[in-house]
């Protein structure tokens, strides 16, 4: 190609421009050949989707009658903007992933008048956004994305622009009015915008959840697992009864999406290179039959991407997971034409990381198309919250078979946990009801029909304040209940994680009193008594409007009413768990009551029963509440985020809850006594000494557990002895 250069250096334009084009997409490296600034009559170049060096040389400077210019995919170097600065008769400048460091003052836009494409994206460009480059009256594809930006966006845009990408920088502040309008596709993904309600109504909801600082669920999962069957109108079921989602927007060259529950994200960004293209699509569809693969239905739709894209997991439980990528390629017919000649290469990062470079899905699949493709990555979630990202680097073949049917593109994605999920999977039944999915331990021993017993018995249970429990699932591997979906999710997210919830102190005590009678009705007034066995702020979730519900029996044990209690293996959450039934194994319903007398307590302070972050003395909520008590000042311990409060009601709970955490289990008020006592319809009896377990556990140094005869009851790992009941099965199996 070099001789080319040199062959057809004083010939007609024509010819260079041609030969110039075959550069893009070969694989060439080097240096990008310096004598192209002697050549001052061309008017196109393309050199992306090679391997040359940086910088760019500066000679290009001397080509001022281009109106294209393509480069990118630089593999080393740095480079500055100056040398565009007299290249104002470009109409289309792409400068993407080229490795320029520079700020976008150093070149005066204003004068770039006939400009309508500008793609400075995957670069280092750092400063502030210019009011120039926004304002020119013929730009309209702006992508700006994955750079360094600072600062907010500027006012005023043109009315010529349909498409800009902002994702992946650092802008901050508000949205301007510009941001809501309809005709505009607008990528704000991964920045740190303040975003009100009216700011962001007109946008695709979910932009917050896809702010670098604010992601949704960070510290309060509420997903283990998702799947996208990408591009679909309609959600599919996989062989293995996993359920993939639809994912049907064509989001264009700047856009993004957020599923309905929350769950997952897509982002995209990119803009053809045929710009005048009618048939350049983000989602194509094949109605072919793929012979190598049981879930068939899955790769009839794909979507496809002219640059990035990213797909997002949400609010998923930290810890390992697998993460499936499946690929089928349909544009390349495999036949004996030249159409049957495209390659479509791109990479494949999941959380930074790259997994796969130059992946060719045809390659991979020994040269055929319409042969399926799985890749399979393992990764961890640290801050619930997954990226899988799929990057186009500008190799392969733009124009086969057509304009526009090159970069990324996937079928259907599944991502799973290596571990036993914690938390709730949501979802929506056929009737469009929310629902929340509860994964159970695979290490339960119950036959099929002891479970469905089980359950059915449970979801008879109904009251208020607990969750319902819609059914369940025995047919895969693991057993999954079905409940019902709360909107304001888990009580310890709104009192102690990443919330927009305020809880003053009526709703806190209205919540006290919602638990306390769901609690009552369990223990009491069910045709079968029931012992959760894990109450916890984590376990209660709160409806739209606020009232409180007892979630996941998947710890529940039931029991007869002959029976004074239950000996079984202990489970539970420590820091709620009662001394007699840690030491001992011995269940009733008084470990219900120790457990919410501890919640009472997490309500009433605004915080955890343990806070490392704290000094040394209010670490432990019992230590310091106990401290404060018997210097008569146990109302210093009210969540100092409460301007006003009831200071009787307060003191009232302080003292029930202290009752309710009393070491001996016939020292603690049934669940009755205890709503009478909130309520004030029943005297609170005085609590006079401290309970033992909190000297053992003070003389110890508070680090010993259960099992060695005091109580640290302050750490969030869950307890195990070894006894066994062979009276009851456990309810709803192992959790």
């Amino acid at each position: 190609m070099y001789l080319c250069f040199i062959m057809f250096s004083y010939a007609t334009c024509q010819i260079f421009l041609f030969a110039c084009r075959r550069v893009s997409g070969n694989g060439f490296t080097g240096k990008i050949p310096n004598f192209l600034g002697s050549l001052p009559n061309l008017v196109d170049v393309a050199f992306h989707g090679n391997s040359f060096e940086g910088p760019i040389p500066e000679s290009l400077s001397n080509l001022t009658k281009l109106t294209t210019l393509q480069l990118g995919d630089i593999v080393n170097g740095s480079s500055s903007l100056a040398f565009i600065s007299n290249m104002t008769s470009l109409s289309n400048l792409i400068l993407r992933n080229c490795r320029i460091s520079d700020n976008l003052g150093a070149v005066n836009f204003s004068m770039f008048a006939q400009l309508i494409s500008l793609d400075l994206s995957f670069n280092n460009i750092t400063g502030q956004i210019p009011q120039s480059i926004l304002s020119l009256g013929n730009l309209r594809f702006l992508s700006l994305g994955n750079n360094s930006f600072t600062g907010m966006l500027p006012e005023l845009i043109s009315p010529s622009l349909k498409s800009i990408d902002f994702s992946y920088n650092q802008l901050t502040g508000s949205l301007p009015s510009w941001a809501t309008q309809n005709n505009l596709q607008l990528n704000l993904v991964a920045n740190n915008f303040f975003l009100g309600s009216a700011d962001s109504s007109a946008l695709p909801s979910g932009l917050k959840c896809l702010q670098r600082d604010t992601p949704c669920f960070r510290g309060s999962p509420e997903y283990y697992s998702f799947a996208v069957n990408c591009g679909a109108n309609s959600s599919t079921r996989g062989s293995d009864d996993t359920i993939y989602d639809v994912d049907p927007s064509d989001l264009g060259a700047a856009s993004y999406y957020v599923s309905s529950q929350t769950r997952w994200g897509v982002s995209n960004v990119g803009q053809y290179f045929s710009f005048s293209a009618s048939d350049a699509k983000n989602i194509i569809y094949s109605p072919q039959h793929f012979q190598n693969s049981d879930d068939s239905k899955l790769f009839e739709s794909a979507r496809m991407s002219a640059s990035s894209l990213r797909y997002y997991g949400l609010g998923l439980e930290n810890g390992n997971y697998t993460v499936l990528l499946q690929f089928v390629e349909f544009a390349f017919p495999d036949t004996q034409t030249w159409q049957s000649l495209g390659r479509r290469v791109f990479n494949i990062y999941v959380q930074g990381h790259l997994k796969e470079k130059n992946f060719d899905i045809r390659k991979t699949a020994g040269g055929k198309s319409f042969t399926t493709v799985n890749r399979s990555y393992t990764t961890i979630v640290s801050e619930n919250f997954l990226e899988i990202h799929l990057f186009w680097a500008g190799k392969g073949s733009p124009r086969i078979p057509t304009e526009g049917y090159y970069g990324p593109m996937i079928s259907a994605i599944s991502v799973s946990p290596n571990f036993t999920p914690t938390v709730r999977n949501g979802g929506k039944l056929p009737d469009g009801r929310d629902i929340a999915v509860k994964q159970l331990s695979q290490s339960s021993h119950q036959g099929k029909s002891e479970f469905v017993t089980e359950v059915e018995t449970i979801s008879a249970v109904q009251h208020r304040n607990l969750v319902k429990l819609h059914g369940f699932c025995i047919d895969g591997k693991t057993p999954l209940l079905v409940y019902e979906y709360l909107e304001n999710g888990s009580l310890d997210r709104a009192l102690f994680g990443n919330s927009s919830l305020i809880l003053d102190w009526a709703m806190r005590f209205e919540i006290i009193l919602g638990i306390a009678r769901g609690l009552t009705y369990l223990h009491e007034e069910s045709s079968v008594r029931i012992v959760h066995r894990d109450i916890k702020a984590g376990n209660v979730l709160l409806d739209t409007n606020l009232t409180p519900k007892i979630s996941d029996f998947g710890l529940a044990k039931l029991y007869d009413e002959s029976q004074t209690h239950v000996s079984t293996k202990i489970a539970g959450t420590m820091g709620y768990v009662a001394p007699e039934y840690a030491m001992r194994g011995r269940l009733t319903e008084k470990a219900d009551i120790f457990a919410f007398g501890v919640v009472m307590l997490e309500i009433v302070a605004g915080r955890p029963n343990t806070n490392n972050s704290l000094e040394e003395g209010k670490i432990y909520l019992f230590e310091w509440l106990w401290s404060l008590y018997e210097k008569a000042q146990a109302l210093g311990i009210v969540d100092p985020n409460l301007n006003e409060f009831n200071k009787v009601e307060a003191f009232r709970v302080i003292c029930v809850a202290l009752l309710c955490t009393q070491g001996s289990p016939h020292q603690r008020p049934p669940m009755s006594k205890v709503v009478a006592m909130l309520t004030g319809e029943a005297e609170v009896a005085q609590v006079v000494t401290k309970p033992s377990y909190i000297n053992e556990w003070l003389l110890k140094g508070g680090n010993q557990s259960y099992v060695t005869c005091s109580y640290s009851g302050f750490t969030s790992s869950d307890v195990s002895t070894s006894k066994e009941s062979k009276h009851l099965t456990t309810g709803a199996g192992h959790g």
